[in-house]
């Protein structure tokens, strides 16, 4: 099963080495697995290995090392394939998966990967469900099952994906991106599924896709829902095409290397010119057959090597639905590869063995979208309306999460307030649908994170600068290599991309965090999304408005379960010239310093931290303005004098150097004329006094190695001293 399923094999060899080690061979093997790097240092505060030993247990092992090895979320591949080949080492493995491309390894969400919260969990009860699922599916005690989803941070679909990684065989992960291959309604379901479903609903549900995939594993099964799931591949305009095993008419039937390689092909001279090999497309079905009345199998397409040439070593590469040998009736014609035509199909659909295979590709047509490329828009009536105009649309699902106006909002303030914290705060209680928290715990808002190429997670966050445009944000045509050659591709921006997911999960609330919002050009990158982002103008709401997009010419709304979140830098650009029209369309609140804040020490060597910003931001709102004060995370957690040193010499006095301009005198003020500005009177000749200052000072900054910086006086004259006093003498 090379290139889709190879994975499974050794992850079954795998799974099968830890039941039979137990415990301490698991815990010994993972502390020598080169997760980090090849030193072995770097491992030793990786995650999996934080807590006690005894929780290294085998599903966090699993669930880490698939989340881990995610080719598209990292920029060091080459990590991913040493931890690869460091377990294959540490384990003494017979098999070894490819490196290369080809090597497709089902990646859950980097979420919270261990089945345990900090250190609180059952590893007795996750080692017994463990060593039942390598079993088989009929060892499994319900009992187990159940309690595993009262562990903490262990909802329905990490566990269900923790154990199709152990047994890909018979498991199959009971997620969002499963959504395709649900056989029954979702009514049929508690409405807490996601957080615990029962051993007897989830069996009924493997079992009826067992049903529909005749002859196939479950990985495979697996790998038509994330293709579909993620718009890889859609069935809505679909075509058939029948082929024969018989590939060079030498009487030698290949079924058992197309099953294996989960491909198809043909060869025979001329066949660029007697075979429409370049035509089909993803989502496109293979009906296969041997002789007139030999069916072996069908499957659907996920890539075309044809579309490149037609050299000996090109395929159609093919997901198998159906791997049942079937007597057909009627006649299919003798032609190598064709189009299918109506006598071919109905020879294939009135065989029993394939009629689960047409009712799943009838169901899966029913509920198809329309095809959009990698994320189809799917707007709320499940049909676009007609391009070129505005329309008005029914609201997408009665489960639709309910709005938390108001929609889009900014955070301003000086360097240093927490507005890029408080953001991502303020995203995580939007999407769990509560009230603003002061503090979320770091690890929620990882779980919440939105990877754009996969859809999952509702928290999506981009920064803005200059270069920003409308093709980043929203959609654009981009220059890509394609076999060596340039080539030009619509890619969709963040913004598209969030908005679709939000729109088929209607009842959760996404969030896009847009970081120094005001560093951009805002009629630029919104175009004409600046209406589209109105409350009253979102998707659901009383004046809901369509547009046609410029580029792709989809039709595109903006879905009141998206909100949000934008940060500005008050000492970067003023509030006052922002964009009047994004000004209209946003709530603005002030996040300003907090000298009390909690994590500000008020005695270091006696100095307290919390007076001298206050006094310090009180002289630069005198003597500048309130928006250049300074933030009270540059003090966060300084709590000796060596780091306030750092702090005042390597952070705040250079942002008092670009507040003013290097105006020295200014800034000594602002210090309480202390030591660290030091100044020297310069001596005019006479002749010189009417074009000079008499009473002008030459300032400089105190040497780094000056033992000042950490003399405690110092920094209490700050909000002690004599303001008024003229500057030490160097």
């Amino acid at each position: 099963m090379r290139e889709t399923c190879d994975w499974a094999l050794w992850s079954r060899e795998l799974a099968r080495k830890i039941a039979e080690g137990g415990e301490q061979y698991l815990i010994d093997k993972a502390k020598s697995v080169a997760w980090q790097g090849d030193d072995g240092e770097s491992s030793k505060t990786f995650r999996l290995l934080r807590y006690r030993d005894e929780n290294i247990d085998p599903l966090s092992f699993f669930y880490t090392l698939a989340s881990e090895g995610d080719l598209s979320k990292t920029k060091n591949p080459d990590r991913i394939s040493r931890m690869y080949r460091s377990v294959v080492e540490t384990f003494d493995m017979a098999q070894e998966p490819a490196f290369d491309h080809r090597f497709i390894f089902p990646t859950p969400p980097r979420l919270n990967s261990l089945f345990h919260k900090h250190g609180e969990g059952n590893p007795r009860l996750i080692w017994k469900l463990f060593r039942e699922a390598v079993q088989g599916i009929e060892s499994v005690k319900p009992d187990h099952f159940e309690r595993a989803l009262e562990v903490g941070n262990v909802a329905t679909p990490k566990l269900t994906q923790a154990l199709f990684l152990v047994n890909p065989e018979e498991f199959l992960p009971f997620d969002e991106r499963a959504t395709p291959l649900k056989i029954f309604e979702s009514d049929a379901l508690p409405k807490d599924w996601k957080k615990c479903i029962s051993w007897k609903h989830y069996r009924q549900w493997l079992d009826e896709v067992n049903a529909s995939f005749p002859g196939c594993w479950l990985c495979e099964a697996n790998l038509l829902a994330w293709w579909l799931s993620s718009g890889q591949v859609s069935v809505q305009a679909s075509s058939f095409y029948q082929i024969s095993t018989n590939v060079h008419d030498d009487d030698t039937d290949r079924w058992d290397e197309f099953d294996a390689n989960h491909c198809v092909y043909t060869g025979g001279p001329g066949q660029e010119r007697a075979y429409p090999l370049a035509e089909p497309k993803p989502g496109d079905v293979i009906l296969v057959r041997f002789g007139q009345t030999g069916g072996r199998g069908i499957g659907m397409v996920h890539r075309n090597d044809y579309q490149d040439g037609f050299e000996e070593d090109r395929r159609l590469h093919v997901v198998w639905l159906n791997k049942t040998p079937a007597a057909l009736s009627g006649s299919t014609p003798r032609i190598g590869f064709s189009h299918a035509g109506e006598p071919t199909v109905a020879a294939f659909r009135q065989a029993p063995e394939y009629a689960p295979t047409f009712a799943l590709l009838d169901r899966l047509r029913d509920r198809a979208a329309p095809d959009e490329g990698p994320f189809p828009d799917v707007n709320p009536a499940n049909a676009e309306p007609s391009p070129g105009s505005a329309e008005k649309t029914a609201s997408p699902t009665s489960r639709k999460a309910e709005p938390m106006p108001p929609f889009n909002r900014i955070l301003f303030g000086p360097p240093g307030t927490g507005k890029t914290w408080r953001a991502a705060t303020l995203a995580v209680s939007i999407a769990d649908g509560e009230a603003e928290r002061e503090e979320v715990d770091p690890d929620r808002f990882n779980d919440l994170r939105f990877d754009p190429r996969s859809g999952d997670g509702q928290i999506a966050m981009v920064t803005f600068h200059q270069n920003f445009a409308y093709e980043d944000f929203i959609e654009g045509i981009r220059p890509v290599l394609k076999n060596g050659r340039l080539a030009y591709k619509l890619r969709a921006g963040i913004f598209r991309r969030i908005a679709k997911a939000a729109k088929k999960s209607s009842d959760k609330r996404f969030v896009l965090i847009i970081d120094e919002i005001n560093r951009g050009n805002i009629a630029k990158i919104f175009g004409e999304l600046i209406t589209l982002i109105e409350d009253s103008r979102r998707v659901g709401q009383p004046d809901e408005t369509w547009i046609t997009l410029p580029y792709s010419g989809k039709t595109f709304g903006v879905p009141d379960n998206l909100y949000i979140v934008g940060t500005m830098n008050t000492a970067d650009r003023s509030i006052q010239l922002l964009d009047t029209a994004l000004r209209r369309r946003f709530t603005f609140i002030e996040a300003m310093p907090n000298p009390k804040h909690h994590l500000i020490s008020s005695d270091i060597a006696g100095v307290d931290c919390q007076e001298m910003l206050t006094a310090m931001n009180e002289r630069i709102a005198a003597l500048l303005d309130r928006e250049h004060q300074i933030g009270h995370t540059y003090l966060l957690e300084v709590d000796e004098m060596r780091k306030l040193s750092d702090t005042f010499r390597n952070r705040m006095l250079p942002l008092l150097q670009e507040y003013f301009f290097d105006d020295w005198a200014k800034i000594g003020v602002v210090l309480g004329n202390n030591a660290f500005v030091t100044g020297k009177k310069v001596d005019i000749r006479p002749a010189d006094r009417e074009s000079m200052d008499e009473d002008r000072f030459v300032y400089k900054r105190l040497p780094d190695a000056d033992p000042r910086w950490e003399d405690p006086g110092e920094y209490r004259k700050i909000y002690d001293g004599e303001i008024g006093r003229e500057p030490e003498d160097a």
